[in-house]
């Protein structure tokens, strides 16, 4: 079987790797150039960790951790009022982690395909035509091709889903809130630790990367425009939202990079299907659950993993395919969407009042006794994988 995938991120990639090992030919469309184009830290377990396991790619993940093993909340004068260390973390989450950086992800599953997967970068899709015996798919260069089956991998935004199932708008969820992030330097002091500063309605965020000397900058504010930012105008919006803000903050903003900078909304998306005819979607471009979830890249692996089984386990029979697929994720993702949606109720509070709760909450939180609580929001089970690895 020849499958499009468009979209080289880490559920494309997972996707191909275990098509291209059930003898399938992939090919991945990512109209991104190769190599890394700066990201942001993931908290990496469950679902996620088994597949990297099974592809015997965890060694090179745990060569390249961040250089953090705990969360500290502090206040505007950098008194730490509660801390979250890594047993507890890996009570929580059921077993052993890792906190990577998004791109290291990424770049470990693009070496797994090195050499065995055709992977077209700076290509993406303009036109898809569907018959019954296959996909035609018209490229932004205006070459086209015939594929059995188009898998959309192209995240959140997806042209992909656009082009197969309609509008962005008709599926997205938004949040309330925006996030955005850039590299900085190392603080003094805060180079072993990921900090999370909150003050009603904003919130500030520093880790250090797995690159001595270079630590990642995040912010995260309540936001109910949906509109699309303007690159050349998202370091301003972010000073104008953090005015007046406290703790380092002020100096991380005059850090800003004044051309590429990541800015987006927490969007979740809410399909009735995941397939059409011969599209499937996989990761974020049907069940994006946001950065709030803690487990978006864990169940994108989980996608792209459970429709290459179902693809080889359904040879002939892409229908069946996608609904025994589908039957498998759906479910875990419905019920982490919702939770997500719980928790950022609270992720942020708009008032003084809500923030002093907040932080008194999170002291009692943080200790053994209540890990089943931190569980049920955080936790992550594998057991939606097939007890044996795709052959």
């Amino acid at each position: 079987m020849r499958v499009l995938i468009s979209g080289g991120g880490v559920a494309g990639l997972t996707c191909a790797y275990w098509l291209d090992r059930a003898g399938h030919t992939p090919v991945v469309a990512e109209r991104a150039p190769a190599g890394p184009l700066g990201g942001y830290g993931i908290d990496f377990s469950g679902t996620g960790y088994e597949i990297a396991r099974r592809m015997g790619i965890l060694e090179r993940l745990a060569d390249r951790p961040l250089r953090s093993d705990s969360i500290a909340y502090v206040d505007a004068s950098g008194r730490v009022t509660g801390r979250l260390d890594r047993p507890l973390t890996e009570k929580v989450l059921r077993g052993p982690y890792l906190a990577l950086m998004h791109t290291t992800l990424e770049a470990v599953l693009a070496d797994a395909v090195r050499d065995r997967v055709e992977v077209r970068h700076r290509q993406s899709i303009a036109e898809v035509h569907q018959g019954e015996g296959g996909v035609g798919v018209t490229f932004a260069d205006s070459t086209s091709e015939e594929f059995d089956v188009l898998v959309g991998a192209d995240g959140v935004h997806s042209r992909t889903r656009e082009l197969a199932f309609g509008a962005e708008s008709r599926w997205a969820r938004h949040l309330g809130f925006t996030m955005a992030c850039y590299p900085v330097p190392d603080i003094a002091g805060l180079a072993d630790v990921r900090t999370h500063f909150a003050e009603p309605g904003r919130q500030t965020v520093l880790y250090p990367t797995d690159v001595v000397g270079t630590s990642i900058v995040l912010f995260l504010y309540r936001d109910r425009s949906t509109d699309r930012i303007p690159r050349s105008q998202r370091a301003a919006r972010l000073r104008t939202v953090y005015a007046g803000s406290g703790w380092h903050t002020p100096e991380l903003l005059a850090q800003a990079p004044t051309g590429e900078l990541f800015m987006d909304t927490l969007t979740q998306i809410e399909l009735p299907h995941w397939s059409a005819g011969r599209v499937a979607l996989i990761g974020d471009a049907c069940g994006a659950l946001t950065l709030a979830s803690a487990q978006g890249a864990s169940l994108a692996m989980a996608g792209g993993y459970l429709l290459a089984d179902a693809l080889t386990a359904h040879p002939n029979d892409c229908a069946a395919a996608f609904t025994d697929y589908e039957a498998r994720l759906r479910p875990v993702v419905v019920a982490r969407q919702r939770r997500t949606r719980s928790f950022a109720r609270s992720l942020v509070p708009a008032t003084r009042a809500g923030h002093a709760a907040q932080r008194l909450i999170t002291r009692l939180l943080l200790r053994d006794s209540l890990v089943p609580l931190l569980r049920h929001g955080f936790g992550d089970t594998s057991s939606i994988l097939p007890t044996t690895s795709i052959t």
